[in-house]
C-alpha cells in the first residue's frame, strides 16, 4: 500500500527538521574550535633536536669560599621525543670556573692565596614534558624536565688547604620556553639547577695559631648547593 499523501508530507517535515538539526550541530561545533588557518596550535613533525647553547652558571657561595665559582657555561643539549608530551633529555656542557686556594693553616689576613682557574665539566640525563603536547602555541613550546648525570673538575688530588672538588652526583631540574617558527631551526632559552654536594675537609675546622677556623663548628662537612644556569641557545630539527 502506497502511503497517503499526509504521511509523504510528514516524512519530508521530519528529513527537513533532521537536516537542519544535523546542519547546526556542524555550525555550532565549526564556531567551537579553530580552522587549521587561524589556529593557535601547530603540530610539530620533528621528533629530535640538537641544541648548541651559552649563558652563565651561577654558584652558590659557599660559606669558606672554597668551591667553585660563577662562570660562563656552554655545551650541547639534545631531545628525543618518544611520544605525545614527553621526551628524553641529555647534556654536555662546560663552566669557565676559578675557585680560591685556602691555607687554613694561616690566620685569615694570610690564608687566601688567590685563585686559579678550574673548569667544571657536567653531563645529564633526564625526562622533559612540552606543556603544549607534540604542538605549539603561537610557535612556542613551554617545557619542564628533570634529571641527573654528574658534575666535576676531574681532578683527584687534594689542593694545599686539604680541599679537593673532584667528580659528584648531581640532580638537575629546571624548565625553559621554545620557539619554534617552521623549519628545521628554532631558538630556546632554559634554566637548569643543578643540585650537587660541597664537602670540607678536617683542616677547615681546625684553629691556627694566633687566629679563628676556616668555618665555624657548626658548618656541616658536607652539605648540598643549588646552582642553577641560565642559557640560550640554537636548535636543529629532525627526525629518524
Amino acid at each position: 500500500m502506497k502511503p497517503s499523501l499526509r504521511e509523504r508530507s510528514l516524512v519530508y517535515r521530519l528529513m527537513i527538521a533532521a537536516t537542519l538539526v544535523v546542519a547546526s550541530s556542524a555550525t555550532a561545533r565549526a564556531q567551537v574550535g579553530y580552522s587549521p588557518a587561524t589556529s593557535p596550535y601547530v603540530d610539530i613533525e620533528t621528533t629530535q633536536e640538537i641544541t648548541a647553547f651559552g649563558g652563565w652558571f651561577k654558584s652558590r657561595i659557599d660559606p669558606a669560599q672554597a668551591a667553585p665559582q660563577s662562570g660562563p657555561i656552554m655545551g650541547v643539549h639534545y631531545e628525543w621525543r618518544a611520544g605525545g608530551p614527553a621526551h628524553l633529555t641529555a647534556e654536555l656542557a662546560r663552566v669557565d670556573s676559578k675557585r680560591s686556594l685556602l691555607d687554613p693553616a694561616q690566620p685569615a689576613a694570610t690564608r687566601e692565596y688567590g685563585s686559579v682557574t678550574r673548569p667544571l665539566y657536567a653531563a645529564d640525563f633526564g625526562l622533559g614534558m612540552a606543556l603544549t603536547g607534540a604542538k605549539s602555541w603561537h610557535h612556542l613550546v613551554p617545557e619542564v624536565k628533570a634529571g641527573g648525570g654528574f658534575i666535576s673538575d676531574f681532578r683527584t688530588q687534594t689542593d694545599s688547604g686539604g680541599f679537593k672538588f673532584g667528580t659528584r652526583f648531581a640532580l638537575s631540574w629546571g624548565g625553559g620556553i621554545r620557539w619554534v617558527p617552521g623549519g628545521h631551526l628554532q631558538i630556546r632559552g632554559d634554566i637548569n639547577n643543578r643540585l650537587y654536594t660541597i664537602s670540607y675537609p678536617n683542616s677547615y675546622y681546625v684553629s691556627p695559631t694566633g687566629g679563628t677556623a676556616l668555618v665555624g663548628p657548626k658548618q656541616a662537612k658536607s652539605f648540598w648547593t643549588n646552582n642553577p644556569a641560565f642559557t640560550l641557545g640554537i636548535s636543529y630539527l629532525f627526525s629518524r
